[in-house]
């Protein structure tokens, strides 16, 4: 999830700059634009009755929103408590390694299934993990070798509140390091919240080594679970401005200039409390909200914390930064 910087003490040899005013959004007005991947304007309604601003581009297929919602609708969902309806909060919950442990284990999860299409290990290597949270991608970075920086604009701006994990409070529009180019460049439920994915992969291409390698890991419209849920998937909702395939996010990235060297199946690691919170929201299936906050105040701690075994969900994209001289990556 992006947005603009919110604030904070950036780390040492990184900072975030204004926004540029050029194709800047209102923030009083809905948003209607063509197609960010081919151009095209033209759209069909997904489902006109029940979600009616879900539309797919008649000539590329990519779904998005549209109009996308204003800056001020974007703001009053991304306050400073949004991750906490996720129980991205920290406390006793992630002392006990609860929510912490689900998404570690889910991003090294993630760095596992890219890793057969470059043979990569950490060994030092430099990871940026864009839309990190409160930074638990970090810690399974680290495990993996990787010296790894978190971005994040609803990031603590307190160091204290995220031990042991270096999150930058910014957003990859803003962020420009001073100190060498990423290696590897993570995102993980991210693109959908962008307003130009292919912008933000151009963005994303900037801070990588030539060659260097971008992570994208994002939910499938095309997967069995939103084909059969149709309106009511859960991932249909006004802070997911797009909805990919596996086709339209290759797409995407070589629009951006990337070399898609595959895209496969997620596997991701959950847990009953991160579940329900998601569904608690209620805003496409209300039968599955009140049974889901029934189940957040009944089931003890322990058992809505438990780890579930890893279920293949989403798709993750992994790509290469074409070969070329990558000074415009340093800032002047």
């Amino acid at each position: 999830m992006l947005s603009p910087v919110l604030g904070g003490t950036p780390l040492p040899g990184y900072t975030s700059r204004p926004m540029q005013s050029e194709g800047a959004v209102s923030a009083t007005k809905s948003v209607r634009a063509a197609c960010s991947l081919c151009g095209q304007a033209r759209t069909r309604s997904v489902f006109p009755e029940a979600l009616p601003w879900v539309v797919e581009c008649t000539q590329c297929g990519l779904r998005r929103a549209d109009p996308q919602p204003t800056d001020a609708e974007l703001a009053a969902i991304y306050d400073e408590h949004y991750y906490e309806q996720f129980g991205f909060v920290e406390g006793e919950h992630t002392a006990d390694q609860g929510l912490a442990r689900t998404k570690r284990a889910t991003y090294a999860s993630l760095l596992s299934a890219a890793r057969p299409h470059f043979g990569l290990s950490g060994g030092g290597k430099r990871l940026l993990d864009v839309g990190c949270g409160l930074g638990f991608s970090l810690l399974a970075a680290r495990d993996a070798g990787f010296d790894a920086v978190g971005l994040d604009p609803l990031a603590p701006t307190d160091p204290a509140a995220r031990p042991g994990r270096k999150v930058l409070r910014g957003s990859i529009e803003t962020f420009h390091t001073d100190t060498e180019p990423f290696d590897v460049v993570s995102m993980v439920d991210v693109i959908e919240h962008v307003r130009d994915p292919v912008a933000t992969f151009r963005a994303v291409d900037r801070l990588l080594v030539p060659r260097g390698l971008l992570i994208c890991a994002t939910n499938d419209c095309s997967s069995r679970g939103a084909q059969w849920l149709g309106a009511r998937w859960v991932h249909y909702h006004r802070a997911h401005l797009f909805f990919f395939t596996a086709d339209t996010l290759a797409k995407t990235a070589e629009a951006a200039g990337f070399e898609v060297l595959g895209v496969d199946v997620a596997k991701r690691i959950y847990n009953l409390e991160y579940v329900a919170s998601i569904l608690a929201r209620g805003t496409n299936f209300e039968l599955a909200a009140r049974v889901s906050r029934g189940l957040l105040g009944a089931v003890p701690g322990p058992l809505l914390r438990a780890p579930w075994p890893a279920l293949p969900e989403g798709i993750v994209l992994v790509a290469r930064s074409k070969a070329r001289t990558n000074q415009a990556t340093r800032a002047r």
